[in-house]
């Protein structure tokens, strides 16, 4: 904890530091935000937005925000609200109509925030400064040149821009005022557009269509002029009116060149000056002076200047572009340099936070493994301490049974009850040897008993001992050793050594796999090599094989101790031990030995002398009990191992499946052959019992069989306990079987974990034989109780449907009254129709109801029956059809059978 909070401090400061850094980096200057809003998007307006933009290059502390209201009063009206509720420090708008759009303009004006009008204005004085040309000069420099052009003397028409905008009210004003002076001169028309050159097209074609043919249009702006221009062309006009248009901008598609190629005779240009109107807000912002109506000079554009204003307009843009250019360099290299003063602020910090998280993990990693060790020795003393406390009581079990084994008065099942208390003593004590000797290797007082001796032969020996066990499962075991592999070694840590392994390689083969042990000198070392066909381990978990007390999840019975005694004698020897696995394909386990132990004492034990096989009588003993365990774990590891004990030669009648109709039939599921075997000799003389070996087969078998109760472990590979459980439960066929759990788990959350998967009962081992008969016996007669319910309502619809096995009788019930009148309606049809298979439906309907489906579907047409003599007229014979009898008289027998009289006879008593 003191680790995680000095991390946590350093990650502070260090966070500290990087935004002091970063404050640092940021300017004193304070940034101003402008809010423009342009009345609409057209080419005009784009090149004053970019000239805007060029103008921050030089003014590094102002953010620009523009909008487009598209043309749309009620738009610009939120989008200047919208820049208010931003709190903008200045405001440039475009109005898009003077009326509509003046009153949130003065409401941003009286709010406090400085409002610069540009290129139109409001039809009120609340703003802080207006930028644009002199519109009404404009339009009196077009009509003076119209009617020069004319000698004083034609007609003109004008297409006006979007009614209500102070430059359309202007200009007019102007171009009216000039032409005024000209007797001669007839505005034949005045209507007004949008400012777009759709609209100019529409005004003039419905002009021409009246039959008004001017010898001047004057589009208030370029893009008009141009559509009416093209309804002219259109019109077959072209050439016979002139066109004069405003803004005169540069470019392609520009006033400018259509006044070049003859579309338009003249414009005028009407400037942009982004940088003019960025000047003003600057000047307003930063308290300079400034004109408070600033208007923009401009110039007429004819054919005879339209060329050069061109290439003015051309190397502008030119220099523009460069301009751009070397600003967005000049950005690059500024933002260059920030970023590389950040990295290098974030380096250090980063470099300075890996130092001291390599320290802090150092540490860790030292306080982890010094916890680990701490706690493996006091693991290991633990169970030390135990194993030393079970030896006695262990011996003081396993020779009293030897000796009770010798009496030939005992039954066999008494014989095979204690058969398996011995082979469990047996393993026990196998298990405390090994961690006795483990403590001593780890203590560093297990020494090594040194013999000379020819491996081969000793391999071919120990492998001898397993072939009888390998057979009778089907196993192949081969041994290959050179004829002359003499070493100096342990005999006794040898032989465990290579006990283990094959053993090992025997409980995890399939049938028809094979086990081959091989011996082979390498150098001045001797390899042993066991390989196997089997199940193989699983990649992620291979290197933690030889670790103490650890297990292969899902990997069967085991305690973890076995390859933690090959590993740790094999190093006692000066060796090593490795393993090479494939899952599903199969185990390679190498030992390698030196061929002479150095620094060891020779000797030559009594034993090896006295007895052939070079064992001890011990020895004998332990040998024995070991294989035993070895074939007792093969049983629990192995799947299809299922067995069926029966009472034999009592003559039980059978039901759909085989099994006796007057014993119930019990499942018993565990990995542990001995207590799977114990549980069924328990159960065997009150019922028939099934046995599979892990959680997979036991649902098949269930689903299959469909037993009356299932007696489970917990703790299984494949599948376990709580997942078999929860699957029973879930499925139609099987939801009403009782389910008892059997678990070493006894703390509570366990238990409600047991209850929550839908066990009814939980037995913690080791358990009482008889607890577990109560508790069998009592769960059954529970389920015989419920059989009258279901039973005496078997044609009831009423059920209760959160009850699965309610549910499960009412869809019976349902099919049953839905084809009564189907005199062919048999047990096949039905199951088919609730999805279950004929004897999985035998089975549950005589388990909940104590009848078979066959009589419930005589009974419920009987009822039916009965109900229709008492309320019809129908004869008996009709009813009998009605009811799905083949024939009257068959029906009259069974009617007479279940009710005691005849079906006309109660037909008169009502």
């Amino acid at each position: 904890m003191d680790l995680i909070r000095k991390s946590n401090l350093l990650v502070c400061l260090s966070l500290v530091c990087l935004s002091t850094c970063f404050l640092a980096c940021t300017s004193g200057k304070k940034t101003y935000v402008i809010g423009v809003s342009q009345c609409s998007e057209d080419s005009w307006r784009m090149k004053l937005n970019d000239e805007l933009r060029d103008a921050t290059y030089l003014h590094d502390n102002v953010e620009l925000h523009v909008v487009s209201a598209d043309d749309n009063d009620k738009h610009q009206i939120r989008q200047i609200n919208a820049f208010m509720k931003e709190d903008v420090d200045l405001l440039i708008v475009s109005p898009n109509q003077m009326n509509t759009v003046t009153p949130a303009i003065d409401r941003a004006y009286d709010s406090g925030i400085p409002v610069v009008l540009f290129d139109r204005k409001t039809d009120s004085g609340k703003y802080t400064a207006f930028v644009g040309a002199d519109n009404e000069k404009i339009g009196r420099t077009i009509g003076e040149y119209i009617a020069t052009r004319l000698g004083g003397k034609g007609t003109v028409v004008e297409i006006r821009g979007l009614e209500g905008s102070s430059p359309a009210i202007e200009r007019h004003k102007g171009f009216v005022s000039a032409i005024r002076k000209y007797p001669g001169i007839r505005l034949l028309a005045s209507e007004s557009g949008t400012w777009l050159q759709q609209s100019g097209d529409s005004v003039a074609a419905k002009m021409f269509a009246r039959g008004i043919v001017p010898d001047y249009v004057f589009g208030q702006n370029d893009r008009m002029a141009h559509g009416a221009w093209l309804a002219a062309r259109r019109c077959g006009l072209e050439g016979r009116i002139r066109f004069v248009g405003i803004d005169a901008l540069p470019g392609e598609g520009g006033g400018i060149e259509l006044v070049r190629d003859g579309v338009l005779d003249a414009s005028y240009i009407y400037p942009t000056r982004g940088d003019i109107v960025m000047q003003q807000a600057l000047s307003i912002l930063e308290g300079r002076p400034y004109e408070r109506d600033l208007y923009m000079k401009a110039a007429l554009v004819t054919k005879d200047n339209a060329e050069t204003m061109l290439m003015q307009a051309e190397e502008m843009s030119h220099i523009s572009d460069q301009l751009e250019k070397l600003h967005r360099r000049v950005d690059f290299f500024f933002t260059q340099y920030s970023h590389q003063k950040v990295y290098f602020l974030l380096c250090a910090i980063i470099l300075l936070l890996v130092i001291v998280a390599f320290a802090a993990f150092n540490r860790m990693v030292m306080v982890r493994r010094r916890m680990e060790r701490e706690t493996a020795e006091a693991k290991m003393a633990f169970f030390t301490d135990m194993s030393h406390d079970l030896r006695t009581p262990l011996t003081l079990i396993a020779d009293p049974v030897e000796r009770i084994l010798d009496d030939e008065n005992l039954t066999g099942r008494q014989r095979h009850m204690l058969g398996i208390v011995r082979r469990n003593a047996a393993l026990l004590l196998k298990l405390v040897g090994e961690i006795l000797d483990l403590r001593k290797i780890q203590g560093g007082k297990m020494d090594l008993t040194v013999t000379e001796f020819n491996l081969a032969d000793a391999v071919r020996l120990w492998v001898d001992d397993f072939k009888p066990l390998a057979a009778s499962y089907e196993v192949t075991i081969v041994q290959k050793a050179d004829g002359d592999l003499t070493v100096k070694a342990d005999y006794y840590k040898v032989e465990r050594i290579c006990y283990n392994l094959i053993s090992n390689s025997l409980k995890y083969n399939r049938k028809g796999g094979t086990v081959t042990v091989e011996a082979v000198r390498r150098g001045g070392s001797v390899e042993i090599t066991v390989a196997d066909t089997g199940v193989g381990i699983p990649k992620d978990v291979v290197s933690r094989v030889f670790d103490k007390f650890y297990r292969v999840r899902g990997g069967g019975s085991g305690t973890g101790v076995g390859l933690a005694v090959v590993k740790a004698f094999a190093e006692l020897h000066g060796g090593r031990v490795s393993v090479k696995s494939v899952e599903g394909e199969g185990s390679e386990f190498k030992v390698e030995l030196p061929q002479k132990v150095e620094n060891a004492i020779l000797s030559t034990p009594d034993t090896l002398s006295k007895h052939p096989e070079g064992r001890e009588p011990d020895m004998q003993k332990q040998r024995k009990a070991w294989i035993e365990d070895v074939d007792d774990d093969i049983d629990g590891n192995r799947q299809g191992m299922s067995s069926s004990l029966t009472s034999g030669g009592l003559g039980y009648v059978a039901e759909p499946d085989g099994t006796s109709a007057s014993r119930p039939l019990a499942l018993v599921v565990d990995d542990n052959a001995d207590v799977r075997e114990y549980v069924a000799h328990l159960l065997g003389g009150e019922y028939d019992v099934r046995q599979a070996a892990d959680g997979k087969e036991g649902l098949g078998m269930a689903l299959k069989t469909v037993p009356d109760l299932i007696v489970c472990d917990v703790k299984m590979p494949v599948m376990d306990g709580l997942e078999m459980c929860r699957r029973v439960k879930a499925e139609t066929a099987t939801s009403h079987v009782p389910v008892i759990l059997l678990t070493s788990n006894a703390q509570e959350n366990q238990r409600a974990e047991g209850y929550d998967s839908g066990a009814d009962a939980y037995i913690t081992k080791p358990f009482s034989s008889k607890v577990l008969l109560s508790r069998v016996r009592n769960l059954l007669e529970n389920r015989k109780r419920l059989k009258y319910v279901y039973a005496s309502g078997a044609d009831d619809e009423a059920r209760d449907e959160a009850d699965p096995d309610s549910r499960f009788m009412a869809d019976f019930g349902r099919v049953v009254r839905e084809r009564m009148s189907d005199s062919s309606l048999s047990v096949e049809t039905i199951s088919s129709v609730l999805g279950l298979s004929r004897v999985q439906m035998y089975r549950k309907v005589k388990q909940l109801t104590g009848q078979s489906p066959v009589e419930i579907i005589r009974v419920t047409r009987l009822k039916k029956a009965e109900r229709l003599l008492k309320t019809t007229q129908m004869t008996v014979s009709e009813i009998s059809y009605d009811v799905g009898f083949s024939s009257p008289s068959y029906f009259s027998k069974c009617f007479k059978d279940y009710f005691g009289v005849q079906p006309g006879e109660m037909r008169e008593t009502y």
